[in-house]
């Protein structure tokens, strides 16, 4: 998908008339996604880590300097999250990234395949979904929503799945599955999402040089990681209230003193593409606390409950692991107009925040004292 210009990241004022789809194409004019598995890791994955496979299917080998690969959720308006790509892809080939794992689950298949690129950025492949993106820039896109078939330069491919408010004409509207990967059918690209992918168990991750993973070994079992977001829910309280979870984030506040007993985790990656829930929680912890710092990527277990408004962890002693931040990109505080409404405060609670406008500063009392 590849047409008129498009207005990155700097909101620029759009033509009010539509503007008419291009007629379709098959996929021997430029780069494409071939395949996207986004929900690896979980329990009963097939393969440990994500990955998005890009197909050229052009006599010529394509450089993909100075393109990325972009993520936005499935509810985001704002600029997407980008990944700068290098390398080439060769002509009739592919090229493999790899992302990220929910938890330790399902096969390793960069034992054997090497990957041509990795992303830090989690793409959801819970029931939401999300949108990615193939750019011909490095420059975070802020797409339109609706089709966006006929709407960007830059953008040469895009695939808006399950519940995404982005697409090229029609969502492809099947659910994220552990055991299943949206694929091109039959390398037709007619700018129509639906059309073009399907939902399928028959799947391999293929890089550049022609590798595909043949391996079959599920893994052993391991820890299942619940992301923050879906822990904190899209409600005023949690939807897992009384249940025990473990989820991973950057350490963004901590309360040693003063009788809080906690602190703050946020998704790594988070504060740039938002929706109707929160990526941050407290976590109550007296036992914890003392072992954290700012800028720490942990994981934590500990049962969900509502305090006072607050969504939080309580946490035991042992509850707490300290992970390697590697390849990770810490969460940045989200850029928002002061929320005015219960939904806008709820959708960022805990999140580091830069409120924009100006502001005068008065005596709060009790006034949102813990939420």
């Amino acid at each position: 998908m590849r047409t008129l210009l498009f207005a990155p990241v700097v909101a620029l004022a759009l033509a009010a008339a539509p503007l008419a789809a291009p007629p379709a194409f098959a996929a021997d004019g430029h780069v494409v996604i071939n395949e996207a598995y986004v929900n690896g890791g979980s329990t009963g994955a097939t393969y440990l880590n994500k990955y998005v496979e890009l197909y050229n299917p052009t006599g010529s080998a394509v450089s993909l300097d100075g393109w990325s690969l972009q993520y936005r959720s499935y509810s985001g308006t704002g600029a997407a999250l980008a990944t700068a790509l290098s390398g080439s892809i060769p002509a009739k080939g592919y090229y493999l990234i790899e992302g990220t794992a929910n938890s330790s689950n399902g096969a390793d298949w960069t034992t054997t395949v090497t990957p041509d690129a990795t992303v830090s950025t989690s793409w959801s492949g819970n029931s939401n979904g999300g949108t990615l993106i193939l750019a011909s820039t490095t420059t975070a896109l802020s797409v339109p929503t609706g089709s966006v078939v006929s709407d960007a330069d830059e953008i040469v491919d895009l695939l808006g799945y399950t519940k995404s408010n982005t697409f090229e004409t029609t969502v492809e509207d099947a659910a994220g599955s552990v055991t299943t990967a949206f694929t091109r059918t039959d390398g037709a690209d007619t700018d129509d999402n639906a059309a073009d992918f399907s939902s399928t168990s028959d799947f391999a991750p293929t890089n550049s040089a022609g590798d595909t993973y043949d391996g079959t070994d599920p893994g052993d079992p391991g820890t299942t990681i619940t992301p923050i977001h879906e822990i904190q829910g899209t409600g005023d309280a949690s939807p897992l209230v009384g249940q025990t979870v473990t989820t991973t984030g950057f350490v963004t506040a901590a309360y040693a003193t003063g009788g809080f007993r906690g602190y703050t985790i946020q998704e790594a990656g988070s504060g740039t593409s938002l929706d109707d829930s929160s990526d941050a929680v407290y976590v109550y912890s007296s036992a914890t606390v003392g072992e954290v710092a700012i800028g720490d990527y942990v994981q934590v277990t500990g049962a969900v409950s509502e305090y006072s408004g607050l969504t939080e962890l309580s946490v035991a002693s042992g509850g707490l692991t300290e992970l390697d931040a590697a390849g990770l990109t810490p969460p940045t505080p989200a850029e928002v107009a002061w929320p005015r409404t219960d939904g806008a405060r709820e959708a960022l609670e805990s999140m580091l925040v830069a409120p924009q406008g100006d502001f005068t500063v008065t005596d709060t009392y009790s006034t949102n004292y813990y939420a």
